[in-house]
């Protein structure tokens, strides 16, 4: 079922549980107030039973009648007993008229005598029709009629009036109307109600699920506005929470197309970085086989040349196994607390032992010791990743020299692993976190690098919840500044 239809089937009901309730309380008033239980007939009975006159006014009205017979002239000019007699009537909320021919001579002081003029009933010398409705000035009567003839041969007539039930009256003269209007009402009611739900709900809806078919289609540019400002709320959640999820899709997309390009790229890089060192291998092992290597002196060089490339491979598809692993959040981090100024100061000692050419120093601003949270192993691979690539790219004609800074802020440790190497350019500088970026336009390998390093060196720090930037001038030197989190 369409919630068009739910919706309509809600309001009729609503209407009808409002009809059921007003007919309950009307009911419950009747019950208390008659004693009857209600029931079509017993409230039919009581809104159109009509006043009846009691004895007194019976015998009252059979002596005016004898009157009429015996002496009308007294009708036109009521005095003494008559008097009293027609005062009973009215006293009674019953009106009294006289008529002489066309002419009324005497009416109650609540009837209208033009009214009365206008809707007197024909006269009937056989009084066949003594009883019927008349209106005067608006207001029905049932009257009773007797008509005579005075003396003189004019036609007379005695009409008592009794006002109808107004119930009846009502409908009477406005029953047909007012149930026209009432119809009309609900009608219009129900087509008002129908129009909001279309404009607040139906409309918003509609458009939700045409931008959904747009989105199954392809097309995530389309936007689902809503216009209307009054557009139900749950309708206007629905469809910011829809933009939200095509701002998703969209970003989704994006970042889709950036990963396609990057295993593209990643596939190609990789491709030309292990190609490189098998054709040197086996150009090597052919021309050992071949014969080329004819002094054992050759032999070795050829030999050990081997053993570097494949040496290169190893370190290679090992970084890449790394960097895959990092990337797919397949690597646990066990988190410690560090001593960041004792832990450099080993990393500082085993490259000093490695490398003598190196002059590698730890300073620091705080008095104190740093500590941060980290995985031990982890961040062990991110400096050491930091200063074999100030070792790959040192200036031959002038020695190296590194520097280690830590310093803090109010909830981070700052490390800045500073060199005075070849330096990077302003133009590579935004790609050098990118993975198997060198900075070379040819991507040479004799540096020895994968250009993973300062990639896998951006997971690892970002994995911490930490970032990492870089800062260098070509020729001047390198400086990367590593943020930890406090701990």
């Amino acid at each position: 079922m369409t919630i068009k239809k739910r919706f309509l089937i809600s309001y009729i009901g609503g209407i009808a549980i409002a009809c059921l309730s007003l007919f309950s309380i009307i009911g419950i008033a009747f019950y208390i107030n008659t004693g009857k239980v209600p029931s079509p007939n017993t409230l039919y009975k009581t809104f159109t039973q009509q006043r009846s006159l009691n004895p007194e006014e019976e015998l009252a009205y059979i002596k005016l009648r004898e009157i009429a017979k015996s002496d009308p002239e007294q009708l036109l000019e009521p005095s003494g007993e008559l008097k009293e007699m027609i005062q009973t009537f009215e006293h009674k909320e019953l009106g009294v008229v006289v008529r002489q021919d066309t002419k009324i001579c005497y009416y109650s002081q609540d009837l209208v005598e033009k009214s009365l003029v206008v809707h007197f009933p024909q006269f009937d010398v056989n009084n066949i029709k003594t009883r019927g409705t008349i209106d005067n000035a608006g207001r029905l009567y049932r009257y009773m009629k007797y008509d005579f003839y005075f003396k003189n041969h004019d036609t007379g007539s005695l009409l008592i009036l009794i006002k109808e039930n107004n119930f009846l009256e009502f409908m009477t003269k406005w029953g047909v109307l007012v149930s026209v209007i009432i119809l009309l009402v609900a009608f219009g009611g129900l087509l008002f109600l129908n129009h909001l739900l279309k404009k607040t709900i139906i409309n918003p809806l509609e458009n939700l699920g045409a931008g959904m078919s747009e989105i199954r289609n392809g097309h995530l540019e389309v936007s689902v506005t809503n216009p209307m400002k009054q557009t139900a709320m749950e309708v206007k959640q629905l469809t910011d929470d829809f933009e939200k999820m095509r701002g998703a899709l969209i970003h989704s997309t994006e970042e889709q197309v950036k990963l396609e390009e990057n295993r593209k790229t990643l596939v190609a890089s990789i491709s030309h970085d292990l190609k490189t060192p098998i054709t040197s291998i086996i150009g090597y092992v052919e021309g050992l086989l071949d014969g080329v290597a004819t002094t054992p002196e050759k032999r070795d060089k050829y030999l050990q040349t081997i053993r570097t490339k494949a040496l290169s491979l190893n370190d290679l598809i090992e970084e890449l196994f790394l960097y895959s692993k990092l990337d797919a959040a397949a690597i646990p981090l066990n988190f410690e607390r560090i001593n960041l100024n004792e832990f450099l100061k080993h990393i500082i000692e085993e490259f000093q032992i490695q490398a003598t050419e190196i002059s590698l120093q730890l300073s620091s601003q705080e008095l104190k010791a740093s500590y941060v949270m980290a995985d031990r192993i982890q961040l062990n691979r991110v400096f050491i990743n930091l200063i074999e690539n100030s070792l790959k790219f040192k200036v031959n004609d002038r020695p190296l020299s590194v520097q280690l800074g830590i310093s803090e802020t109010a909830d981070m440790v700052e490390v800045r692993v500073s060199d005075n190497g070849q330096g990077i350019s302003a133009e590579q500088l935004p790609f050098v976190f990118n993975h198997f970026y060198r900075g070379e336009v040819s991507r040479p390998t004799d540096t020895g690098g994968s250009g993973l390093g300062l990639a896998i060196v951006k997971q690892i720090i970002e994995m911490h919840e930490g970032s990492v930037m870089i800062e260098s001038q070509i020729y001047q030197g390198t400086t990367v500044v590593v943020l930890l989190k406090k701990a």
